[in-house]
């Protein structure tokens, strides 16, 4: 068991007063549960861990309500009857109100920790056992204790209540149990003994039996009355930690080391194990006897099903403990975790590189910040390389590491060892180079100076010493602390070190003279990890005591105090401007503060393999879509006891905390203004919805929990069908409960065989929505004998068809979207047809291109969206815009997609109306035409750009999606119920600056089309949406790396639903499939006349005119590539010089690449006819350059 570490779902409390909404963030359990137990209502759970928390949740959802700190591991926690208060047994007994979650009292009187407790069944009194051997009986509404019950030779591990509350059980580590008077306090009976502990005692619902659980692996049932085991279950195969009878006493439930058992009493036998081979600590039967709620060492809870042994939910974290913290040499990334790496790049995104292993242990960046070395239990260090996750080797050693660190030159590796030994490494050979012996202790901290020369070593037996790295010289031992130092580091000009140490200090030495300068201060608890910052004026120590202390280096004064983990500071770091300060810490966040004032700024979390969290104080959040999908609201209003703890869904609120980008704006690599945001006010809920069908009939049935009643909207599989169901929206807003009624029959073109009917309804200020409510509906039809006859049985197969509407519109600069729309049509068509027929296939093909008519108008494209009206349910349906798109509209502003005539793509275009009206189909508009279209299965690419930086400007500062139009996506998704993928690059120039003539995204979903992302089932091989799209939002990056375009395309999913084919490809398909090869780029550089160095015959123009054309006509078949930019990487240049003589002119040209010439040639043509001089140069040039 993990001894310290926190178990809690983190809580980021905005506010504290009565309907605040509280984000919970996925970090989870982290050490063992002890103690589960159902409300008296059953709709909600309690569990206490040793992380020093106990948690109450729901039932329904699994979803954390509240999490109540304590200053110890939780053993036992118990409900009173009527279901509003909470007793907790810890280092101390407390009693808690369930309504508001407030601390309303503590017991004093133990000396030990309280192991068990329990309310009388008047809620009136309080029972609890201890380890120091007593049972105490309280008065709840005073704290007043009644009386002790004195007899119990060993550590009390269990009691239990008698359904009458006349009697107490106690099970103990004397193998006893006992039977004692509730009113006297009196010892009336020795009921047995086990022939080791006893860890848990239940009584029968009638009162009239005892349970036991005890070490020896046994589980028996005592009569009360006289004393006699009734049962004995034997062969468990394991200690029974914790045992309970079924409400209608049939069954007993035994967890333990061997899982958990269901016993039948009559028969003494094992009717289920579940969990085999997982120690279950804590087990509780629901209420009315059909779940069984079970805690594990595992840190998680799980509901079964008694009826089918199925686990139905698990209540379990998703993040890893903290060991280390650590920035890059270039402060672009931060190391956590284990082997977490944030990377905060010019690209502004934060990557989350693979978690390697739990139980982590220290890591190391190198220098330079390509690779770091990590340490791990029971393995050897291993070296990683950052930007390939690549591993590139070990150190071997024999013991577990207890700190690592890479030379300040990168050449070594040092490592500190639990056998008191210092072994150092080279770290390119990863060749074994010597020890340093001489420690009384193991070696528990270690740090290389500045130059490299030297190497300090902390220990466990309260010293430091000093080592020249090159000759293994022991130097010098430090002596002054009275307690084991957890932590040492140099400062950056090599004069001083800095320790932290079990005795609770921080001190500053003299490195020279071995002298102790001064002790900086004290921590409440032992101080775990200490760092300089690089200008050397502070000194940072991280405490068990759960915080970080800035310090002053050069007058030791305290300078700040970090506070805001919930759990034991483990690592503390410095980024390299001293800027900022990092601590990692066992309540599995890491934070990232502001040394000048000493404010938090940001909590990352790493969420399961591939996910992450970032939050701010101020309720601002950033996270991956999977997180979210972890992710929720919690709202406390004390003034309802039938509910007080509403859940409300992360969607409801992430429109207006949602920011994408948020650590890089945070650290100052994003120039994007950080989103402005309202402070969170009491939340006006929405209404609670009740849903009943009676044929086709739909009825809503809304109860107003004081936030009004707002639109009520009706979704069929996911799509959004009526925006708002109410009549009289005025009137409807204000009332207390309101019905509504609705004929599903007007939606019979959107049914399927079996269907889900969602409803959501907002509060009456329209913000706020509430959870959806579902119910199940199978259409019924009626026959002409009047029958009701139900729709189509599931086993019927019905015939699938694809529409697709794709659309490429090259106007303002943009020369290749139509090209993408035209080859994207090409391979849809061709898959598609392969794997559904001809006959089933409808590609529409929309394009504008350079000279030709328009096909892109608005009312081309909503004529086709409308057509699509006609698709069934079992039909496929994919909408693909290429083209200019624009944000307007501010943080919260709409996605424009730009359509033929448009003349701007600069976001004030779009401040007239009309313009908008006619030129531009916004995401809210998409919205409302995808949702009539009844298709289930969609999907929605966007490959656009976006206009407003210069190609220089471009190529210097790449960009991802910008925040706000991430958030118009979403908002589209989320009630359109579309797979979308957007690629948003930052203008015309970034969108076509690529050496494949065409948008990055349709490039890649050409590539995946070809076979690089087909689903393989035998010697078939098919188009898989999901493996499409994800191995299209992995490549783009790669691709873009070089060029400054698009960066990190948008991709949501549809959560809950499965997968889809929407194509089959053959050898034939793939050779059909058009897709741009590599082409060389050729910008013209500059053309002078030779004597008068100018360009008198504007000349360049000429020859930019002819290169435009040409690709303008050739499209994705031109030869070469260009763009409007001064420099490209890996480019050629054309260059020239020419001379008039009358009539003639005679033009030297050179081609360069990197600036190295790689051709040249002398053309020459008439003045008169400079347009095909131009072409002739472009021919010559043509021969020079190469892909």
């Amino acid at each position: 068991m993990k001894a310290s570490t926190t178990l809690f779902f983190f809580l980021l409390t905005f506010c504290v007063q009565a309907q605040k909404p509280t984000l919970v963030v996925p970090v989870g359990h982290t050490d063992w549960v002890n103690s589960v137990v159902f409300s008296p209502d059953g709709r909600y759970v309690l569990s206490g861990s040793s992380d020093h928390t106990f948690k109450l949740w729901e039932v329904t959802s699994g979803k954390l309500l509240r999490s109540f700190d304590e200053r110890g591991s939780v053993y036992s926690i118990a409900f009173s009857p009527d279901g509003r208060f909470i007793l907790s047994g810890s280092v101390e007994l407390k009693l808690w109100e369930v309504t508001t979650g407030r601390l309303l009292r503590r017991f004093e009187g133990h000396t030990g920790s309280i192991f068990g407790v329990a309310f009388t069944p008047d809620g009136r009194y309080a029972l609890s056992g201890s380890s120091d051997s007593t049972l105490k009986y309280w008065e709840v509404s005073s704290g007043k204790l009644i009386r002790n019950f004195r007899g119990q030779l060993g550590k009390v591990t269990s009691i239990a209540l008698s359904p009458d509350g006349r009697y107490v059980l106690s099970g103990s580590r004397d193998n006893s149990i006992k039977l004692w008077e509730t009113t006297s306090g009196n010892l009336l009976k020795n009921l047995g003994t086990h022939s080791k502990a006893v860890h848990s005692v239940a009584f029968s619902p009638d009162g009239r039996y005892a349970l036991s659980g005890s070490q020896d692996g046994t589980v028996r049932i005592w009569k009360i009355d006289s004393g006699k085991m009734f049962q004995d279950f034997k062969g468990l195969k394991g200690s029974s930690r914790s045992v309970a009878f079924s409400p209608d006493s049939r069954y007993v439930l035994s967890g333990g080391f061997n899982g958990l058992n269901i016993l039948e009493i009559s028969s003494g036998k094992v009717l289920h194990n579940f969990e085999k081979g997982t120690q279950i600590n804590s087990v509780s039967f629901s209420p009315d006897g059909r779940y069984i709620l079970s805690g594990d060492v595992n840190n998680n809870l799980s509901l079964w099903e008694i009826s089918n042994g199925k686990r139905i939910r698990q209540f379990k974290g998703h993040a890893d403990e903290i060991y280390s913290v650590a920035f890059s040499a270039d402060g672009h990334r931060i190391m956590s975790g284990s082997s977490s790496v944030w990377e905060v790049d010019k690209d502004k995104t934060v990557r989350l590189f693979g978690r390697k292993k739990k139980d982590p242990f220290p890591i190391s960046f190198s220098p330079d910040g390509r690779y770091f070395v990590e340490g791990l239990l029971l393995e050897n260090l291993k070296l990683w390389e950052v930007n390939t996750e690549k591993l590139l080797g070990r150190f071997e050693q024999s013991r577990s590491p207890e700190s690592v660190a890479f030379s300040q030159n990168g050449q070594y590796v040092l490592a500190g060892l639990g056998d008191s030994t210092l072994k150092l490494w080279e770290a390119t050979t990863k060749r074994f180079i010597r020890n340093f012996k001489g420690h009384a202790g193991k070696v528990t901290s270690v740090a290389f100076s500045a130059d490299s020369r030297y190497a300090l070593a902390g220990a466990s037996d309260n010293n430091m010493y000093l080592w020249e790295v090159t000759s293994g010289r022991l130097i010098r031992r430090y002596e002054g602390h009275t307690g084991e130092i957890y932590s040492i580091a140099f400062s950056h000009d090599g004069h001083y070190a800095l320790t932290g140490s079990e005795d609770k200090t921080v001190k500053l030495w003299e490195i020279s003279t071995g002298r102790l300068l001064r002790t900086l201060g004290k921590h409440m608890d032992a101080v775990m990890s200490v760092a300089f910052s690089p200008d050397g004026h502070y000194a940072l120590s991280g405490s068990w005591d759960r915080t970080a202390k800035l310090w002053e280096v050069g007058t030791g004064n305290l300078s700040q105090i970090l506070k805001g983990h919930k759990n034991a500071i483990r690592s503390v770091a410095f980024s390299p401007d001293s800027r900022f300060a990092l601590s990692g810490s066992f309540d599995n966040t890491t934070k990232l503060w502001n040394v000048a004032t000493g404010k938090e700024l940001a909590t990352l979390i790493a969420v399961d393999s591939t996910d992450w969290v970032i939050t701010t104080p101020a309720g601002l959040f950033d996270a991956t879509p999977g997180a979210m999908q972890l992710m929720h609201y919690v709202v406390n209003d004390s003034t309802d006891h039938d509910e007080p703890w509403k859940v409300i869904e992360l969607d409801q609120l992430k429109q207006r905390y949602y920011q994408p980008g948020l650590l890089p704006i945070l650290m100052g690599f994003s120039q994007e203004p950080l989103r402005q945001v309202p402070a969170f006010e009491d939340v006006a809920l929405p209404p609670s919805i009740q849903l009943s069908l009676k044929g086709d009939e739909l009825t809503v049935k809304l109860k107003n929990r004081k936030g009004g009643i707002g639109p009520v909207s009706v979704f069929i599989n996911d799509t959004e069908v009526v925006e708002d169901l109410r009549t009289n929206p005025r009137k409807d807003a204000t009332q207390t409960t309101l019905a509504l009624k609705v004929s599903l029959a007007r939606f019979a073109n959107r049914f399927d065989t079996l269907n889900t009917i969602r409803v959501v309804a907002a509060n009456g200020a329209s913000w706020l929505k509430s959870r959806p409510a579902e119910i199940p509906y199978r259409v019924v039809r009626t026959t002409r004998g009047g029958k009701a006859e139900h729709s189509a049985s599931a086993g019927e197969r019905k015939t699938v068809r694809l529409r697709a509407v794709v659309v490429g519109t090259s106007n303002v600069g943009l020369r290749f979207a139509h090209t993408d729309a035209e080859q994207l049509a090409n391979g849809l068509q061709l898959a598609a047809t392969e794997l559904l027929g001809p006959a089933n296939v409808t590609v529409q093909l929309l394009v504008t291109k350079p000279g030709s008519s328009s096909q892109t108008t608005k009312a081309d494209i909503v004529k086709a969206l409308e057509a699509a009206r006609q698709t069934r349910p079992e039909d496929l349906f994919v909408l693909h815009l290429s083209g200019h798109a624009i944000n307007y509209g501010g943080q919260d502003g709409d996605l424009y997609y730009l359509t033929a005539g448009a003349t701007s793509a600069d976001a004030s275009y779009l401040n007239d109306p009309a313009i908008r009206q006619t030129y531009a189909l916004s995401s809210q508009e998409l919205t409302r035409y995808l949702n009539l279209i009844p298709a289930r299965k969609k999907l929605l690419i966007l490959d656009v750009c976006a206009a407003g930086k210069g190609a220089e400007k471009l190529l210097v500062a790449a960009r991802d999606i910008p925040a706000s139009q991430i958030r118009a996506l979403d908002r589209l998704q989320e009630r359109t119920g579309f797979y979308v993928l957007a690629g948003s690059a930052a203008d015309a120039v970034s969108y076509e600056a690529n050496v494949y003539g065409q948008g990055l995204l349709t490039y890649a979903l050409l590539k995946g089309l070809r076979g690089a992302a087909l689903r393989r089932e035998g010697t078939e091989e098919f188009v898989d949406v999901e493996k499409w799209l994800g191995y299209a939002v992995e490549q783009v990056p790669l691709l873009a790396r070089d060029i400054g375009g698009i960066q990190q395309p948008f991709y949501r999913g549809i959560q809950n639903q499965r997968t889809f084919d929407i194509g089959r490809v053959t050898e034939e398909v793939k050779a059909k499939i058009r897709i741009s090869e590599p082409k060389p780029v050729l910008l013209v550089k500059s053309f002078q006349e030779e004597t008068q160095i100018d360009d008198v015959l504007d000349f360049k123009s000429k020859v930019e005119s002819a290169l435009n054309d040409l690709i303008a006509t050739r499209g994705a078949d031109a030869p070469v590539l260009t763009m409007d930019a001064k420099e490209y990487p890996g480019a050629y240049t054309l260059s020239g010089r020419y001379t008039q003589r009358g009539e003639a002119v005679a033009v030297s040209c050179k081609v360069f690449r990197a600036a190295v010439s790689v051709g040249e040639f002398v053309v020459t043509g008439a003045k008169s006819n400079l347009t095909d001089l131009a072409q002739l140069v472009l021919t010559r040039a043509q021969g020079v350059v190469k892909p």
